[in-house]
């Protein structure tokens, strides 16, 4: 091996011997066999020719020859012995025998070698043959050690970054070059001992690679975690059993194949969404492969394992349906898709409405007495179902969960049914004398007792969303509470806005009431002569310019946004700009088969107006004139041929099955009655996607909503308004059992125990008594104390912090952001700010006892990490 010279050997050599500056560069090598390098070497700034000579003959004729003065010569010869007049023309008059270990030292600029290391020729072989040009990473060190060694093997010869940990070694497995492939056996057992000796989880990698499944290793990692963490049984000893032949033998290791399988879905998670796709689907085939079909629940990151986890949930579901399963159980296996990575990728996230309404449907279902109570169960309670109901209807392309949600949406619509009835007799019997007052508006008292006042205080846009019933205001709602709005109520009336459309529910008669601040028929060229004079508005004008209304081509630009003159106007001086936005009324004369959700961005011109009035800083007062229902299979009823969609004038008919009579001084046919529909098997006018004019709460009820861009100071008589969704919406079925509107008195507040403080504003919910004691404790320690002087100018006051704290302790440690904010009875964007501040008062020195999880929106709270970090008495 010595007698081998190789271009790799030969550079640093020549190196060294060049730096003396010879008068005479000439150098013979001893050298057998074949020269594969060039025959001429650039060494430094210095051309060295390369010679092979198989005789002194040879060499004495090379050395004959015309040079240049001062070029560099390098004789390669298998003569060992050559004549003295020879010698004498070297610079060392001698043959050299290079040595790997001779030309090791100039490569990494060290005087030695560890002992170590020289036992390991084939190391130092293979570190000269794969030497850079420019030589190895200088570390300073006098001395070359085994570890040095390996680090530079490993990166140059091999491409492995040592500091990749598993991870870049999975990276270097789908393609780790030639090297590998055709080393020696013996390097190659050399490199898997080293390997496996610094990084736990290499044996399984190389054994991949001996395989030749290198194109796999990240897919393989992941069908790893099926095998580790599937419940033990004969299937999983089974496919355990074809991997290790897949492997050629590899021994299944629980701990080498966790270590891969965490490599392989940081991997994974750290791919373009393209390349992650392509991964799965082939984790997705070798499963098949390995017959591991009935274990792919246990993995979090295929999408065979979460298409496993939708049906174990359908099942779980079905079950409950019929009586077989608890609540509880189809919580549970909805956490189990919550807690998969794609779970976030699953249109509509439905596991958890499913999960909802099941929750929905497992409490009493309630009576209320009275108009306005049943006014105010569906605006916070029923809407919320047909949201999901509504939903659902999508599916999710999972059989078995698709067949379960179908039977959970039928059981839904029959409890709806019910209660549409019960509201259609209430509507009913109030509409003979129709009072209304500020607890239950009607859309024509709108302008005067809302946006007027509301114009006095702060300039004002007010929209109006045609037809949008409160299951639309609650998904706009959601996603503009997220999206730096905050909703404003009436001090006087913290619960939601009630308001009640004009009879039957249609826009000639509901919208122009809205518009006009009077009950009547009319046109569009109505409202816009009435909405510039009405007196509320023009008195809030205080001299300035007129409310103006713009209508249907007057708000979007052909090219895109809004027209020019509106953009002015919400930027402008002008105290009331009004807008009426079809988009809702538009959808329900399309294809039943369009998805459609109901995002603020999803309705390109809200969008652009509430961008617009956020830069303006103007409030915006959200209202509709009247809702509708969805198109699930209703029937055609032809009554009279006299009416519209949803009603049938009242004369000369009976009365049938999803029908009522309403009269009195809001019903605006000449007759002052008419029938009503309030079942949503019924219509009396062509399939469309959606109808209004009927009796339904869904049609009747009109969602108000007023709301500020950020968090601002609010107007007199208005209080910010909390994220009030129903318990059953945000997973909390242990609170609020009782059914809003249902006239049952809330109990009264418990009693503080002795040395405890109740400090909660009357406005918010009650802490946890037996939470008080220690939170108590901590603002009262000096620790808090400290933290809190050095939160900056704006700490988290004490009644914000024990409501927080209280909150999440009644609640295990732990809650989705938007349930907290409910049960807080604080708004989300303000709750977000709070929460950050917090955790910059309670995490001391990087220690996380309040988190908050970006992706998933859960806070949780470590009492016991609290209490040693302030020196409470106990968690």
């Amino acid at each position: 091996m010595s007698g081998t010279v190789t271009p790799e050997r030969l550079w640093p050599q020549l190196e060294a011997w060049l730096a003396g500056d010879p008068s005479r560069p000439i150098f013979a090598v001893y050298h057998e066999g074949d020269w594969s390098g060039s025959d001429v070497l650039m060494v430094g700034d210095r051309y060295v020719d390369v010679r092979v000579c198989r005789s002194e003959l040879a060499v004495r004729e090379v050395l004959s020859a015309p040079r240049e003065a001062g070029r560099g010569l390098v004789l390669l010869t298998s003569i060992d012995q050559l004549g003295a007049d020879v010698l004498a023309r070297l610079a060392r008059p001698r043959v050299h025998r290079l040595h790997s270990s001779d030309a090791l030292l100039p490569l990494f600029g060290v005087r030695a070698i560890d002992p170590a290391l020289a036992r390991q020729r084939w190391l130092i072989d293979a570190l000269v043959d794969s030497a850079p040009r420019a030589g190895y990473e200088s570390a300073g060190a006098l001395q070359l050690d085994l570890a040095r060694a390996w680090r530079a093997l490993l990166v140059h010869r091999y491409g492995i970054d040592p500091d990749g940990g598993l991870g870049g070694l999975l990276a270097w497995a789908a393609s780790p070059g030639t090297a590998f492939v055709e080393a020696e056996a013996a390097e190659r057992k050399a490199l898997t001992a080293r390997l496996v000796g610094t990084m736990p989880g290499a044996e399984a990698v190389l054994a991949v690679l001996d395989a030749g499944d290198g194109d796999d290793v990240v897919a393989l990692g992941l069908v790893m975690r099926v095998l580790l963490n599937a419940p033990d049984g004969a299937a999983r000893v089974a496919a355990r059993t074809r991997l290790e032949v897949r492997l050629k033998g590899w021994a299944f290791d629980a701990g080498s194949a966790a270590a891969w399988s965490l490599a392989a879905e940081a991997t994974l998670d750290a791919l373009p969404s393209h390349l992650q796709a392509t991964v799965q689907h082939r984790a997705d085939r070798l499963i098949e492969i390995l017959q591991a079909e009935s274990l792919v629940a246990a993995s979090d990151h295929l999408t065979s394992g979460l298409r496993a986890r939708m049906a174990a949930f359908g099942g779980t579901l079905a079950a409950w349906t019929a009586g077989k399963r608890s609540i509880a159980a189809v919580a549970a296996d909805a956490d189990r898709i919550a807690q998969h990575r794609l779970a976030d990728s699953l249109p509509d996230a439905p596991h958890r409405l499913a999960l909802a309404l099941a929750r929905w449907l497992d409490l009493d279902a309630a009576s209320p007495p009275d108009l306005r109570a049943a006014a105010l169960l569906h605006a916070t309670d029923g809407s919320y179902a047909d949201w999901a109901r509504s939903t659902l209807r999508n599916g999710a392309g999972e059989p078995t969960f698709d067949a379960a949600v179908r039977k959970l949406v039928a059981k839904a619509d029959a409890r709806r049914e019910s209660e549409e009835e019960h509201f259609a007799q209430t509507l009913a019997s109030w509409s003979a004398h129709s009072t209304t007052d500020d607890a239950l508006l009607g859309v024509e008292h709108i302008l005067e007792r809302v946006v007027g006042p509301l114009a006095v205080a702060r300039p004002l846009l007010f929209i109006v969303m045609d037809g949008m019933g409160h299951r639309v205001a609650n998904e706009l709602l959601d996603d503009l509470s997220h999206a730096g709005w905050t909703e404003l109520r009436r001090t006087a009336h913290s619960e939601r806005a009630l308001a009640v459309s004009v009879l039957p529910s249609v826009t000639a008669v509901s919208r122009t009431s809205l518009l006009t601040g009077s009950l009547r028929r009319g046109t569009m060229s109505d409202e816009q002569a009435a909405f510039p004079t009405h007196t509320a508005l023009v008195s809030a004008s205080a001299g300035g310019e007129p409310p103006r209304l713009f209508h249907k081509g007057a708000i979007t630009d052909r090219h895109g946004g809004l027209t020019a003159e509106l953009s002015a106007e919400v930027a402008g001086d002008r105290r009331v700009v009004g807008a009426v936005i079809n988009a809702i009324d538009d959808h329900l004369a399309r294809s039943e088969q369009l998805r459609t959700s109901w995002g603020a961005r999803d309705i390109l011109p809200l969008w652009w107006l509430l961008e617009a009035a956020r830069e303006a800083g103007r409030i915006v007062v959200l209202a509709s004139d009247h809702g509708h229902v969805l198109e699930h299979g209703s029937t055609l009823n032809r009554g009279s041929g006299d009416g519209g969609e949803r009603w049938q004038r009242a004369t000369g008919r009976s009365l049938e099955t999803g029908e009522v009579v309403v009269q009195g001084t809001r019903v605006l046919v000449p007759e002052g009655a008419c029938v009503l529909a309030w079942s949503e098997k019924v219509r009396y006018a062509v399939k469309k996607n959606g109808y209004h004019g009927g009796a339904s709460a869904q049609e009747v009820l009109t969602p108000l909503l007023v709301l500020a861009p950020g968090l601002v100071d609010t107007p007199d008589g208005w209080s910010e308004a909390p994220y009030d969704p129903p318990a059953w919406w945000l997973g909390d079925p242990a609170s609020d059992v009782v059914a809003p509107g249902t006239g049952v008195p809330d109990a009264p507040p418990a009693e503080p125990r002795p040395g405890e403080q109740m400090t909660l504003a009357p406005d918010g919910p009650p802490a946890d008594v037996s939470a008080t004691g220690w939170i108590t404790e901590l603002l009262a320690s000096d620790v808090f104390a400290e933290r809190r002087a050095s939160a900056g100018r704006t700490p988290v006051p004490d009644e914000r912090t024990i409501r927080i704290l209280a909150a999440l302790d009644a609640h295990g440690g732990q809650l989705l952001k938007d349930a907290l904010a409910r049960a807080c009875g604080i708004p989300v964007m303000r709750l977000t700010g709070m929460l950050a501040a917090l955790r910059q008062m309670l995490n001391i020195d990087g220690y996380q006892t309040l988190t908050v999880d970006p992706a998933t929106g859960d806070v949780k709270l470590d009492r016991v990490l609290l209490a040693q970090q302030f020196g409470l008495s106990g968690p």
